[in-house]
């Protein structure tokens, strides 16, 4: 079981920890019970509740620094990065979807063009001499005996 002398004095460490960050926090004197409370209130020292210098620098080199992270310039910059990021991602995506549609339209056109090159292989075959002589031969067409006659203006 937890006894009451170490409870207040972990509770507070905790509170120092997240809200200052944890090369703030200091080491917290441990809070005696009521019984003791006045006269040894007086006997401990005053610089015994703070810590020295010198150990707040060791200890501020020591871990990483939260609050750091926790200021509004911070925060400021991480939005603006995930803007310019979003932005990347958007940009990256469209790009992808652009390249797809036109590989689309490609595969299309060359479609298109093979049907149009077949279309002309076929009305160049219809318009052969020897086609229009076929057709002309099946609606009872012959051709003349005599020469052709050239008019001059």
């Amino acid at each position: 079981m937890i006894s009451e002398r170490l409870l207040p004095a972990s509770f507070s460490r905790i509170q120092t920890f997240f809200f200052r960050g944890p090369s703030q926090s200091a080491p917290v004197p441990a809070i005696l019970p009521a019984r003791e409370g006045a006269k040894a209130a007086v006997e401990q020292e005053p610089q015994a509740a703070s810590p020295a210098p010198a150990d707040a620098l060791q200890e501020s080199s020591g871990s990483f620094d939260f609050s750091s992270l926790l200021r509004l310039r911070s925060f400021v910059y991480l939005l603006a990065g995930t803007g310019f990021f979003l932005f990347q991602i958007n940009s990256t995506i469209a790009i992808k979807s652009l390249a797809l549609q036109n590989e689309r339209l490609r595969s299309h056109i060359q479609l298109t063009s093979s049907v149009l090159a077949a279309q002309e292989l076929k009305i160049r075959e219809l318009q052969s001499i020897h086609s229009i002589t076929k057709d002309a031969a099946a609606l009872g067409l012959a051709p003349s005996p005599e020469p052709p006659v050239e008019i001059e203006p």
